[in-house]
């Protein structure tokens, strides 16, 4: 339609109908100053972001972010608190909802001059909770991937078909092409998401908790498996809880709080009891060897507060 703005997430939702058919909050911290240790964009960044804001409300800001940016063959973690901004920082890189005000670029390209269907093939969304509402099957959903990139037909080329089936093989469920994505657990699910992102070839992966509902062994999988993409060239942004675990996969942490970036840099700089409690209002103890980390919460009272 002429004039109306579709964001990737939403062509998505609207083939899944066409082909059956033919077949998204904590109290806001101030913190000061924001340390900046490696935020300084490369010549070849994929996401540029500077003085960006956001409020679903007017008036009433949940995200404030002076500068930001991903760089190719970049695993970057986003992290925080609940309600800190990073679903909706993420949101708004995916192209679904637009910033009140602030700068956006995809490598060196204003947003507003870049189509869905262009932003689509380059950039892959998974939202956290990302639903199939039809009966389709595995290879259906992951084929789905490849739609940008057909111009919206609705026959599978053979290059399609070979993408698809090796996106499966990524991610161990080659044998579940068949199955039906509602009749799968809610971590075989995730799975299936995951090489349906992994289908569409992008150049940068933006992942809402992809491994929130996966077990121990298929979460180090998963990771790993993203970062061998990493080490392919394509950019990846993650918003993640299992902070811990998430320092031994991140080149870059970025921790939010309160709707602003607090810290910006590595895992090993990012990761300080001092920070983490500040961010978090929680008193932790970080135990690490040197490349992984645990976070434990120390004391705490029974009304939630830390001692």
């Amino acid at each position: 339609m002429t004039g109306t703005t579709i964001s990737p997430v939403e062509i998505c939702n609207k083939v899944e109908f066409i082909v059956r058919r033919n077949r998204c909050a904590s109290p806001r911290l101030r913190f000061t100053p924001f340390i900046d240790l490696m935020s300084t964009p490369m010549p070849d960044t994929l996401y540029t972001v500077k003085n960006l804001a956001f409020a679903y409300e007017p008036g009433k800001k949940v995200l404030d972010v002076d500068l930001f940016h991903v760089s190719p063959g970049e695993f970057v973690a986003l992290i925080g608190p609940n309600g800190a901004g990073k679903s909706t920082l993420l949101k708004i890189l995916s192209g679904l909802i637009k910033p009140a005000s602030g700068v956006l670029e995809f490598k060196g390209k204003k947003f507003r001059d870049i189509s869905s269907r262009e932003l689509a093939k380059k950039v892959a969304y998974l939202p956290q909770d990302d639903e199939v509402h039809f009966p389709f099957t595995v290879g259906e959903v992951v084929m789905l991937g490849r739609w940008p990139h057909t111009g919206g037909a609705f026959f599978d080329s053979a290059r399609d078909i070979e993408i698809s089936s090796d996106a499966m093989k990524r991610v161990g469920i080659s044998d579940w092409s068949g199955r039906l994505i509602n009749e799968l657990s809610g971590g075989e699910r995730a799975r299936v998401l995951l090489a349906k992102a992994i289908a569409t070839q992008p150049e940068c992966m933006l992942l809402d908790e992809p491994v929130s509902n996966l077990d121990i062994k298929y979460r180090a999988e998963a990771y790993a498996m993203l970062r061998s993409l990493v080490e392919s060239g394509v950019g990846i942004v993650v918003v993640a809880h299992d902070i811990g675990s998430m320092s031994r996969w991140a080149d870059r942490m970025v921790l939010l709080a309160g709707g602003k970036i607090v810290v910006d840099g590595a895992p090993s700089d990012v990761l300080k009891e001092d920070i983490l409690e500040r961010a978090y209002g929680l008193s932790v103890k970080v135990i690490t060897d040197g490349n992984d980390r645990a976070i434990f919460p120390r004391e705490i009272k029974t009304g939630g507060g830390a001692e």
